[in-house]
């Protein structure tokens, strides 16, 4: 578990030169940049280079035309130098051929919808054999086909009956509507439209262009439609075509188009003066002399290289770990990366982590199903949360043959039986020694970390540091073997040198640490002030110390409820009840499982990473292209 050395470059050459050189020693390497103006405050003659980037435009029109031909984004092998001004033109040139295509296609599906719903509301007239147009040309009448609620025409039939200026003739009912036409004197034309939109009567227009009767307009209308779809299926052929010939093209002209946005969001990090480029940032020590190699194979190109403890920025982190720490790196990420000074706690969190949730739930029988599981999700879904299921599933099945513990059956195998004689309270101390000594390590970890940021309220003052360790230890070294019958330690000769000094110690650590990093205002400008704020420092720092400690019962305490649980279901199975057997082990597996997980993350962020880990780190970040992305 450790994050990479980091060395700090310094590239300088000619600014004609800079777009290449960025090409050929920055993108896609191991080289996180640092804002060179920042960098270098004190050169007055460094300015900020040009940012603006003609690239970012014409990559997401490429982008919209690769989802408009339904490609999928990725990687093409693409020319060194391709002209911008061509690329445009050809992206202009497939836009306007798929805008062509698609205004085709959407009219013609327009079309097809208006016909089809002409025909379905000609469906109602196909009782009436009169031919459409001549209904059009009545000089004297007028004739109007809609459809109104059935209510409605209910409550007015008797008056609409007695009426002389208009006849309504029925077609056909649909639902609580009424299809209908009725047939007005084109002199009294408001008055009747004005008495048919009192009884929600709602008018269908037919298109001058539907002619002959109902019947043989519904069936002129149904084969325009057919047409009109027809021919949009023959143009989303064309558009496939047009894909199947364009897309190797334009997928190579993305990829070029990709690295030259990045090329050009390099020049946000540089700095000119008058004819020189400057260009700074971190490569990890196991890859600088690749760079190197690269840097003086372009020519004409000079660097300095400097120590991470002389660069006067902090390095960004970038961790290496092993397969296991790899798998629960994801859950490191939820708390922060690690500064670069820091030890990376992946592995650590992987191993406790994995210890933790077997003990707690030690079923061989369930473990084995956690780790089927968890491959599915990981191998089939791609979620990273699966890896951590199996190897938790792992560490369940070996505890529960540690526990002799199958579906919750206790009888199959030997092993250490929860719930015989005193085993309980055993399991109880045992998990208070693990918390004490994990405790106890978190504490090393953190004076490593003091050690390495040469900070001595860690080192030595701090409640984590050597004080806080010699004071905890002492307390459960004396109590220990006073419970015992041992030794009683509680003496001034052990109780001064190893409770109390360490306390006064710990409260007094601010102006102990300034002291001992050599800071002339090391004195407290108040000693009250320092005494009372310290005091409930310390206080807290007590409190910590025994909930923290406490806290790890619950390791215990889940592994007894596990068991307990099982006792429950096999208790309701009677004498060999499979379907509740196998629903009690399914629900005491998925509600236990996922609360064991809430806990030992809860153990791992509180009462272990507090203690040693500040996750302040800025996370590594290469200017790697990743061809599959679409630009957001």
């Amino acid at each position: 578990m450790s994050v990479q050395p980091m060395k700090f470059i310094t590239i300088t050459g000619p600014v004609e030169a800079f777009d290449q050189v960025v090409r050929s020693c920055v993108i896609n390497r191991q080289f996180h940049l640092e804002p060179a103006v920042q960098s270098a405050r004190h050169n007055k003659w460094l300015r900020p280079m040009d940012t603006a980037n003609p690239m970012t435009p014409l990559l997401r029109q490429a982008d919209e035309l690769i989802c408009r031909l339904g490609l999928e984004p990725a990687y093409r092998p693409f020319p060194e130098q391709a002209d911008t001004e061509e690329t445009k033109t050809y992206l202009d040139g497939l836009d306007s051929q798929l805008d062509q295509m698609e205004k085709q296609m959407d009219q013609l599906r327009q079309e097809a919808v208006d016909d089809r719903s002409a025909a379905n509301q000609l469906e109602k007239l196909a009782g009436l054999s009169l031919e459409l147009s001549e209904l059009r040309k009545m000089q004297h009448l007028v004739f109007r086909f809609g459809h109104m609620p059935q209510e409605s025409y209910r409550s007015f039939q008797e008056a609409l009956e007695k009426r002389e200026d208009c006849f309504f003739f029925p077609t056909k009912t649909d639902g609580d509507q009424l299809y209908g036409c009725y047939f007005a004197l084109r002199s009294k034309e408001e008055t009747v439209d004005a008495l048919f939109a009192s009884m929600h009567f709602v008018p269908v227009d037919f298109s001058d262009q539907v002619n002959g009767t109902a019947q043989q307009a519904i069936v002129t209308l149904t084969n325009q439609a057919r047409d009109d779809e027809t021919r949009v299926r023959l143009l989303q052929g064309q558009e496939q075509d047009l894909a199947a010939k364009e897309g190797e093209r334009l997928l190579s002209l993305r990829s070029w188009l990709c690295r030259e946005n990045q090329v050009m969001d390099v020049r946000r990090y540089a700095a000119r003066s008058k004819e020189t480029f400057y260009l700074m940032g971190w490569v990890p020590k196991g890859a600088l002399e690749e760079l190197l190699t690269d840097i003086n194979a372009f020519g004409g190109l000079d660097y300095v290289v400097d120590d991470a403890e002389d660069a006067g920025i902090t390095p960004p982190t970038k961790l290496k770990n092993g397969p296991l720490g790899r798998i629960f790196e994801p859950f490191l990420r939820m708390y922060g990366l690690p500064n670069y000074r820091e030890f990376d706690p992946s592995t650590f969190m992987a191993i406790t982590y994995c210890l933790f949730f077997g003990i707690m739930f030690g079923d061989a029988g369930q473990g084995a199903l956690l780790i089927l599981f968890g491959l599915f999700m990981a191998l089939k879904k791609k979620m990273w949360l699966g890896r951590i299921i199996a190897c938790c599933g792992v560490s369940s099945v070996v505890f529960g043959f540690v526990y002799g513990s199958v579906f919750g059956f206790e009888d199959i195998l030997p092993g250490f039986k929860i719930l015989e004689g005193s085993n309980v309270l055993y399991l109880l101390l045992a998990s208070l020694g693990l918390g004490a000594v994990l405790i106890g390590y978190v504490m090393v970890i953190n004076i490593a970390n003091g050690v390495r940021q040469r900070d001595f309220d860690k080192i030595f003052f701090g409640p984590n540091g050597v004080a806080g360790m010699v004071f905890y230890f002492g307390l459960i070294l004396a109590a220990v073997l006073t419970l015992l019958g041992v030794a009683n330690l509680f003496t001034a000769w052990f109780i001064l040198p190893v409770i109390v000094l360490p306390l006064i110690v710990m409260l007094f650590r601010e102006p102990l640490s300034k002291l001992a990093a050599g800071k002339k205002d090391w004195k407290p400008e108040s000693v009250s002030g320092l005494l009372v704020g310290g005091f409930f420092e310390l206080f807290e720092t007590l409190l910590s110390f025994l909930t923290n400690t406490l806290s790890f019962l619950r390791v215990g305490a889940y592994a007894i409820t596990h068991v307990a649980l099982m006792l429950v279901v096999h208790a309701l199975a009677g004498s060999g009840n499979i379907v509740v057997l196998v629903l009690g082990n399914l629900f005491v597996m998925g509600l236990e499982s996922v609360m064991v997980c809430i806990q030992v993350l809860r153990l791992e962020f509180y009462e272990l990473f507090g203690r040693f880990y500040q996750d302040s780190g800025r996370e590594f970040q290469p200017k790697i292209v990743d061809y599959s992305a679409k630009l957001n």
